[in-house]
């Protein structure tokens, strides 16, 4: 049985979708520092947390500690299938994972990271200068968070619950 959502958020989107998910299923959510305290080693949750470049940040360490039942990986870039293969990938995860549009919050980043992510979208517009959704969304920032992309992951938990 699952006991907890447990998510990771660096500017709030995930922490946005661990709370829909959360009111969805009726599962508690819990940050990863509070889980600590809150959750014991081993117990069933889905673990929610930011991309950053290409890492699921903090999945190596939650994943021996509990029992992920699936995974939600939230980051900027548009969902595609081969983007979800390539994290699966990277980060060796075996569990089922879903990936959900979160943004980029420029306001709850520090400088390194701000600075970090302008660079990427300049080399985003120099490889691709068609593509102005995403020079947009790294030049300004953006929120992609909606309750609707849960619907997956609900239906697959659901589904595992009986």
């Amino acid at each position: 049985m699952i006991k907890a959502i447990i998510y990771q958020s660096k500017t709030g989107h995930t922490k946005e979708y661990a709370k829909n998910l959360s009111k969805e299923l009726n599962i508690p959510c819990y940050s990863v520092s509070d889980a600590k305290e809150k959750i014991n080693k081993k117990e069933e949750v889905i673990y929610l947390s930011w991309i950053r470049a290409t890492t699921l940040v903090g999945y190596k360490k939650i994943n021996k500690k509990y029992q992920i039942i699936c995974l939600g990986a939230v980051g900027a870039y548009p969902k595609s299938k081969e983007y979800i293969k390539q994290l699966k990938e990277y980060n060796h995860i075996t569990q089922e994972l879903f990936y959900f549009r979160g943004g980029i919050n420029y306001e709850k980043l520090n400088k390194f990271y701000q600075k970090l992510l302008k660079l990427v979208g300049k080399a985003i517009t120099m490889e691709n200068p068609r593509d102005k959704e995403m020079s947009r969304l790294f030049e300004t920032g953006g929120n992609f968070v909606n309750p609707k992309n849960l619907k997956p992951l609900i239906e697959y938990i659901k589904e595992k619950m009986g």
